[in-house]
């Protein structure tokens, strides 16, 4: 799971990197050239792969991960044709800015709240619902502009070959235009699997899911909640969720020692980490689940999508598995830890044989048998 960091400038969103990844990315609107991005990879929390661990004493236990990617501060407009998209001394073109986001899988749009009158707001001042319907307006005008352009090559290839496929693709570039001369963003578009697969080699930004990040002062911490529900109206689409962090103080945290910080979240009131707010957020926008697969040699975490069957989750785990798939032992993670071993959870008969067809569930516990 890949996810683009983006936000307009002093809007703190390499705060809220650091603060994620435990990282020491410098900050500031210009701090790095744009073609250099702070990237980082790290391990999903989840006291599942190690309590299954304890169980099976494994050589290697691997939790599932999340890739998060800092892109430059934006300027108003990334659709401008002045080829501005980072503004100030450092200067790229739209489609080097674009590039680095079409890879993600889920956009987090970091929204200054904070007060700090030494820290100037690009527009002038801080109007956290003008920021979202910029952005999304800025998302829409990016994302006609490509369609635009594939429309017209594909009416002048079907002027001569008449491909059905070809027709189709139209078609549905039809209809997405038409939703976003609404200023609809595509993520509100109900679209059938086919459909979603034509569209799936544009990596259009306004149909990737949107999580709006709140970045709040200290004195808004026990706020939170009524912040959340002030920005509700500006969530109109699909796919769109919005959660408040205090960047600085979260950075901060994410230094202590475990022990250190959790005393000190409790002090404040806080229950979740940024982190693990991001990652339930994130997970519930992109649909996803994960599932476990143990034995002596390695535990470790898989995320698929939500409504994954059996065949095709044995695929994630090695390609060899789902051509030789032929059934696969599945039990609930909370029934094993209960029962102790899969021995035990067997006698019992709560480990249950499934076939290519049974849908996987959050927290399954599977292994698989295929033949090489």
């Amino acid at each position: 799971m890949q996810v683009g960091i983006v936000g307009l400038p002093f809007s703190g969103k390499t705060t809220i990197f650091n603060a994620l990844t435990h990282g020491h990315a410098k900050m500031g609107e210009f701090a790095h050239p744009p073609k250099e991005l702070n990237r980082a990879k790290i391990k999903i929390p989840d006291d599942r792969v190690h309590n299954l661990a304890k169980l099976y004493n494994p050589k290697k236990v691997t939790p599932a991960e999340v890739e998060y990617i800092d892109v430059g501060g934006l300027v108003k407009s990334l659709s401008a044709k002045d080829g501005s998209a980072y503004g100030g001394k450092e200067k790229t073109s739209e489609s080097e800015f674009l590039a680095h986001l079409r890879d993600v899988d889920l956009l987090a749009f970091v929204v200054r709240v904070f007060e700090d009158e030494n820290v100037i707001h690009p527009s002038g001042s801080i109007n956290p619902k003008r920021d979202i319907d910029d952005f999304e307006v800025e998302s829409v005008v990016i994302d006609l502009d490509q369609i635009e352009k594939r429309m017209k090559r594909l009416e002048k290839t079907l002027a001569s070959s008449k491909l059905e496929q070809d027709k189709r693709e139209l078609d549905l570039l039809i209809k997405c235009k038409e939703a976003l001369n609404k200023g609809i963003p595509l993520r509100n578009l109900d679209l059938t699997s086919e459909e979603e697969k034509l569209l799936r080699g544009y990596s259009f930004l306004s149909l990737k899911p949107l999580l709006v990040i709140l970045n709040i002062g200290e004195v808004d911490i026990k706020n939170m909640e009524t912040l959340e529900n002030e920005i509700k109206p500006s969530l109109k689409y699909q796919k769109t969720k919005a959660t408040s962090l205090c960047g600085k103080l979260e950075m901060e945290l994410a230094q202590l020692e475990e022990k250190d910080k959790k005393d000190f979240m409790q002090e404040l009131g806080l229950t979740q980490s940024a982190l693990d707010k991001m990652i339930d957020l994130s997970y519930k926008l992109l649909g996803l689940l994960s599932f476990f697969t143990c034995n002596e040699n390695e535990v470790r975490a898989w995320t698929i999508p939500k409504g994954t069957v059996a065949l095709k989750a044995a695929g994630v785990v090695h390609t060899d598995m789902e051509k030789g798939f032929i059934k696969a032992d599945v039990i609930n993670y909370s029934k094993l830890m209960e029962f102790g071993s899969t021995h035990k959870a067997k006698e019992k008969g709560e480990l249950r044989l499934e076939a290519k067809d049974y849908v996987v569930k959050d927290g399954d516990v599977i292994f698989f048998r295929f033949s090489a």
